[in-house]
């Protein structure tokens, strides 16, 4: 069962413990560099979703998307919202404001996020999970 606490994050309910949804991503969707921070209940398209924020870990430089080296970090883009696969049939997002980066080789690019390619604002684990749908499909 899911509940919210009343710090706003999400737990699950068994009889020995609870455990929380940040606990799942992080053995599941591990994000090199980067820290799953909050869960929260929004609206999107009339249904409940959840928003999990997504922050670089501390200290950790931005990854060029060019050349996939780090970089000093230049300044930051507006928060993204990224699809990521359902829990439940709840639809999940990823909230992210990319870092853009000065990168000697490159020039000033947008940082590389290990979860989407490119501007696509379905997380990788999302388009091959589609991907198994339609080969089941077909």
């Amino acid at each position: 069962m899911l509940v919210m606490r009343t710090d706003k994050s999400f737990i699950i309910r068994n009889k020995e413990n609870g455990m929380q949804i940040k606990s799942i991503l992080n053995s599941i969707e591990k994000q090199q560099g980067f820290v799953y921070d909050s869960a929260r209940w929004c609206m999107h398209a009339g249904q409940r979703a959840i928003e999990i924020a997504i922050h670089p870990r501390k200290g950790s430089r931005p990854a060029c998307s060019g050349c996939g080296k780090r970089c000093p970090g230049y300044d930051t883009l507006p928060t993204r919202r990224f699809e990521f696969v359902p829990l439940w049939n709840i639809k999940v997002f990823f909230v992210h404001a990319p870092r853009r980066c000065n990168c000697p080789r490159c020039g000033i690019k947008v940082e590389r996020l290990p979860w989407a390619k490119g501007k696509s604002h379905l997380t990788t684990s999302y388009a091959w999970f589609f991907a198994g749908w339609a080969r089941r499909l077909t």
